[in-house]
């Protein structure tokens, strides 16, 4: 959005640092930091942080969200998203205009004329290969299915369909035209992804699998070129002097710092080492707001905070221990102490400020799936071992064998591994263990079903509820927990088929049942918001709600 949008997004044991942040300070619209009535500092530099190191840059095959901040700086899709007037707007990028036809099915964009920073031409086909390789099954793209609502996209990433069928063409050199399955109300929102990026084949054939893992194998279109990246230190980006629009960049350099301690994050920013970060520990926020050195930008964010199965696993192939770990779950007491205040008890799958045409999906549905099974199941631990006795396990819940996977080292991961270990320890009697891993041996486990259970965030990529509900598809292989759900797949298909609001909505609502009442397949957390301070030096630096951050037309003015 945003493992996001994305997944990351995804990262559980962090709010969002210097994303996509919707709300900001006093006598500000929201999203914005400034305007440019200020006198523009002679050295333009931004620093800002990466909470983890990008698994990949390639734009096909990156998950995380720490690759799609990277990607929004150095890549130039058909369009972009910014902030205007506080609200979110879909922007000319490397299409200069568009239009659809009446029935919504076919999109025709037309490039402008711009370069790759080695000064070749950006073409509708390099467009074109880009998704194609991304829907190629050979590819393994887990961000493939939001090109699905592409026609016969679906079916040609699972091998049922010829690439030529597919309704992505190139009509000349400057035009680009989609051919959709179904009218799609949000198609417009997927065109500023990372998944729908141009691709240089050259490239990508010269390096092979190591494509998209070193600067030397990349190529950008963007404001900014990658000058410099240091694995698990920073990212460290230049202007772009063949990007289209270079008179509107106005900084030099960017550098995204690597930092997964918070109390370093924290330390940087209190230096002047970092212009902006997210803060959460209440020592922290004190001693920022007292210095009136920085804007606080908050909002509440189109995210969640989960934890997930492995239905492999032989505790977890029981749906009533399923149930017995989401009821288990301590909301209020993960929102005080780890989330430090910021943020809200997730009662369902989908977040607040989710939007079906101008209504919040939660307030159209008006639905709590949690409660819902909390009046049918009862006491956790009770139910608990009534599942380990269905499996034939021993009933004392003090003998089960776990661990508890989390994504990284820090201090920070530690609390929240911590948290969720003495928890299940106080209400179901489990002596958990943990395993820590860095975010990448994350990525490889999960994916590799090589868990138990663990916990990530989700952010969604774009304003629509499918783009939280469409994950769980068996064909979607984001989040991979080894369930599959034939009605739920025929839900997904069912609400890809129809623009009727009314009709999405309840079957969104019936995908929220399967997923926490009736399989249990999820333990939604918190929803969360997103707090960040910037220097009130830092100018027009533009936060999305849906999106990352936007440095195309930030400065500094007084540093």
């Amino acid at each position: 959005m945003k493992k996001k949008k994305l997944l990351a997004a995804l990262l559980s044991v962090t709010l969002i640092a210097t994303m996509g942040l919707t709300g900001c300070g006093k006598d500000k619209e929201p999203g914005e930091t400034g305007n440019q009535t200020e006198k523009m500092d002679k050295d333009q530099h931004l620093n800002i942080t990466l909470v983890a190191e990008p698994k990949s840059l390639d734009a096909s095959t990156a998950t995380d969200l720490y690759a799609s901040q990277v990607l929004s700086q150095i890549m130039e899709g058909l369009t972009r998203v910014v902030v205007k007037d506080g609200k979110d707007v879909i922007e000319p990028a490397g299409a200069e205009k568009w239009e659809a036809s009446d029935d919504g099915l076919v999109w025709t964009f037309k490039l402008r004329e711009y370069n790759w920073q080695d000064g070749k031409k950006v073409t509708a086909e390099e467009f074109v290969y880009g998704m194609m390789r991304t829907l190629d099954p050979k590819t393994g793209a887990t961000y493939a299915s939001l090109l699905y609502p592409i026609k016969n996209a679906r079916e040609y990433n699972a091998g049922k369909a010829k690439a030529e069928e597919v309704g992505i063409k190139a009509l000349d050199e400057k035009t680009l035209q989609f051919t959709l399955a179904n009218p799609c109300a949000y198609f417009l929102d997927l065109t500023y992804f990372k998944v729908m990026q141009p691709q240089r084949k050259d490239l990508i054939d010269q390096h092979g699998e190591l494509y998209g893992t070193e600067k030397e194998t990349l190529i950008a279109n963007g404001p900014f070129v990658i000058k410099e990246w240091v694995h698990q230190s920073k990212v460290e980006l230049v202007k772009n002097d063949k990007y289209w629009d270079k008179d509107n960049v106005k900084l030099e350099k960017v550098t995204m710092k690597i930092i997964t301690q918070e109390d370093s994050r924290m330390g940087e920013l209190s230096n002047g080492s970092l212009d902006a970060a997210a803060v959460t520990m209440p020592e922290w926020v004190k001693k920022f707001n007292d210095t009136g050195d920085f804007e606080v930008l908050k909002s509440a964010d189109p995210s969640i905070a989960y934890t997930f199965f492995n239905q492999q696993n032989k505790y977890f192939k029981n749906e009533k221990i399923r149930k017995a770990f989401i009821l288990a779950e301590d909301r209020a007491g993960r929102i005080q102490t780890l989330f430090r205040n910021v943020g809200q008890e997730a009662y369902g799958w989908c977040p607040p400020q989710v939007l079906m045409g101008d209504k919040e999906y939660r307030d159209i549905v008006n639905y709590n799936p949690l409660e819902t099974l909390k009046k049918e199941s009862g006491d956790p631990k009770a139910l608990l071992i009534e599942g380990l006795k269905e499996i034939g396990e021993d009933p004392d819940p003090s003998k089960m064998k776990l661990t508890w996977l989390e994504s990284g080292t820090a201090a920070r991961n530690k609390e929240f591994a911590e948290f969720a270990q003495e928890n299940y320890k106080k209400v179901l009697g489990i002596d958990m263990k943990i395993d820590y891993v860095e975010w990448p041996q994350f990525m490889a486990r999960t994916d590799k079903l090589d868990y138990e259970i663990a916990s990530m965030g989700w952010t969604g990529d774009y304003n629509d509820p499918s783009t939280f509900f469409d994950m769980w598809a068996s064909d979607a292989g984001i989040v991979p927990v080894a369930w599959k759900n034939d009605r739920y797949d025929e839900i997904i298909r069912e609400v890809a088929a129809t623009s009727n609001q009314e009709e999405r909505a309840k079957l969104f609502k019936e995908a929220e049942e399967i997923l926490i009442i009736k399989d249990a397949v999820v333990s939604p957390q918190v929803f969360r918001s997103r707090q960040t301070y910037v220097r009130k030096y830092v100018k027009d630096l533009m936060y999305p709600l849906f999106g990352t951050v936007e440095c195309k037309y930030a400065y500094t003015s007084g540093r």
